[in-house]
């Protein structure tokens, strides 16, 4: 009984943070209407043999705020015809460009690598995602609805043109590396293997995110593994696994000597939930995962709730938390007295992780006190930065950007000298102090930075007065945040003020990611697939627990 209890109490609050997630679309919305095969240059401004001029949206980076306005373009309210011309198309050609052919759906990446979730749940292709997008069936396949007469209705224009509501949107997705932008003259450059090519734009959204850099310690780029695409996913799993067989092989001839050691660096969200999974993964008194982060405490922008259900499961866990703590250096640790049983492959990973004792630690001002972690598996999840290599990608532009490579926009999400031109997400500084770089700030992102280049194209094309569709200025919306803190453990805070933890809490969490995947379709593959996995998990942990062993006396 009791189970139904909090089954169905899992299936209320999902309803309810379903409904809360899509606030911040009709929230913007509102807000705005009631407060005022190669590519080249061909992907231009096009021209048809009748003469129709078709504008073009690129979009650089597939990640939330990338994939999001992908799919809230076309819902948009877009004219066939110019107003007061013959010769212009409003409905734009949109294209998606990103190094790889798959979405992540970053938050669930530790699920794939346990099996817990389907890479098509994870990471479905860019095609399969877009597959649809821009047609009239939008409002089935995208995972935003048509806002097109919700728009119309708002904004006092009562036009029933058929014009305006048959879509056809080209989408498309472009698999290439981005080698630079030429905002001068509306321009992208980008890397195929037919070679390098440009590609032109009428508006242009940034989305390429950050990445992990280990650059700035010595030896970290040689042994840290990071833990953000789905290639450092499978290579996880694949240092696991020897991981495993080490300890079988150790134990069975009396072999193991001192205790494998698993270090996290990094204490915010990814590096706790890393940790703690880790920690459920390899499950053995004989590994000790150790969790270092330069800060005070550990998920220090986490909600108080959150936080405080972090730290107790980390201390409960066993996790050795160094907080105040900074990696100097990253050396080798082979020294010839490891076992027979180990592999080559896992011998090359080992390392020596000297670690010191950031400013705020040291209370004189004598030499910072060292410590130095034999290391089995290092794992990186600090040290994020738009983009690890200077002047290459987006910063090999024009474009304002401040010390950490974040391009400055103004709050319109658009870059001052070219209002063309958008940045959201972790890329992108619209204020002094910088937003989160979280998936809700890119999801809500995408929708204003969509709005603005409807707004922005439909006055350049269509003849609308100057007022009539004005910029609309981000303002961020926390829904809450969640967080998984094992298996079968999770946290959660929400807007409305919901605060759950443990088994209640992990399901609730895996049904709210099905509701913010991409489309419906998506959606419902991971609630039906992400359901059936934890199920099965949960069936072979009860039976574990039943099990006892026989007595033979």
């Amino acid at each position: 009984m009791s189970s139904l209890i909090s089954l169905s109490l899992v299936m209320v609050c999902g309803f309810i943070l379903c409904a809360v997630s899509q606030l911040p679309t009709a929230l913007a919305f509102v807000g705005f209407h009631a407060a005022p095969k190669r590519i080249s240059t061909l992907y231009a401004t096009s021209s048809s043999d009748d003469g129709v001029i078709q504008p073009h949206i690129v979009i650089l980076g597939g990640g939330f705020g990338g994939i999001n306005s992908a799919l809230t373009l076309p819902t948009l309210p877009w004219s066939d015809v110019a107003q007061g011309s013959g010769t212009a198309s409003v409905k734009p050609r949109i294209t998606l460009i990103d190094k790889s052919e798959r979405f992540v759906f970053l938050p669930l990446l530790y699920e794939l690598c346990v099996d817990d979730a389907s890479i098509d749940e994870v990471a479905p292709t860019f095609k399969s995602l877009l597959s649809g997008v821009g047609t009239n069936k939008l409002s089935t396949l995208s995972g935003l609805p048509d806002l097109s007469d919700a728009l119309q209705l708002l904004s006092g224009d009562s036009n029933d043109d058929d014009e305006t509501k048959e879509g056809n949107c080209e989408v498309s997705f472009l698999q290439a590396q981005v080698e630079g932008i030429d905002a001068n003259n509306n321009q992208v450059v980008i890397n195929r293997s037919s070679g390098i090519e440009t590609i032109n734009y009428d508006a242009l959204i940034i989305a390429t995110g950050a990445e992990v850099s280990c650059d700035a310690v010595p030896g970290a780029s040689q042994f840290a593994l990071p833990f953000y695409t789905v290639e450092q996913c499978f290579e996880l799993k694949r240092r696991l696994s020897l991981i495993d067989n080490y300890l079988e092989e150790a134990r069975a001839s009396s072999e193991l000597g001192q205790s494998t050691n698993v270090v996290v660096v990094g204490g915010g969200y990814s590096g706790v939930e890393l940790a703690l999974n880790l920690v459920d993964r390899l499950g053995s008194n004989d590994v000790q995962v150790t969790l270092v982060h330069r800060g005070k405490q550990v998920l220090e922008y986490a909600t108080e709730h959150n936080r405080n259900a972090g730290m107790e499961r980390l201390k409960s866990a066993g996790v050795n938390v160094m907080t105040s703590t900074s990696v100097a250096e990253v050396s080798s640790w082979d020294d010839g007295t490891h076992s027979d049983n180990m592999s080559e492959t896992l011998r090359k990973q080992l390392c020596t992780v000297k670690l010191t004792a950031t400013n705020e630690s040291i209370e004189d001002e004598g030499e910072p006190e060292t410590t130095q972690l034999a290391t089995t598996l290092l794992l990186w999840t600090a040290g994020s930065t738009p983009t690890s290599i200077r002047n290459a990608g987006i910063r090999n532009s024009v474009l304002p950007r401040d010390a950490m490579g974040r391009i400055l926009t103004s709050p319109t999400l658009n870059v001052g000298n070219y209002p063309n031109v958008f940045a959201i997400g972790d890329c992108s500084r619209p204020k002094k102090v910088p937003y989160p770089g979280t998936a809700q700030v890119a999801m809500q992102m995408a929708t204003v930075a969509s709005w603005n280049i409807y707004a922005t194209l439909s006055k350049k094309y269509s003849g609308r007065e100057q007022d009539s569709l004005k910029l609309l200025p981000f303002s961020y919306l926390n829904l809450g945040e969640m967080m998984t803190l094992g298996t079968n453990d999770a946290t959660i805070s929400t807007l409305g003020g919901i605060e759950l933890s443990g088994p209640a809490a992990s399901w609730l969490r895996r049904l709210v990611y099905a509701v913010r995947m991409p489309t419906p379709g998506q959606g419902l593959f991971a609630a039906v697939d992400g359901s059936s996995r934890k199920l099965a998990r949960g069936a072979l942990r009860n039976a574990r627990r039943k099990s006892k062993p026989v007595d033979w006396k």
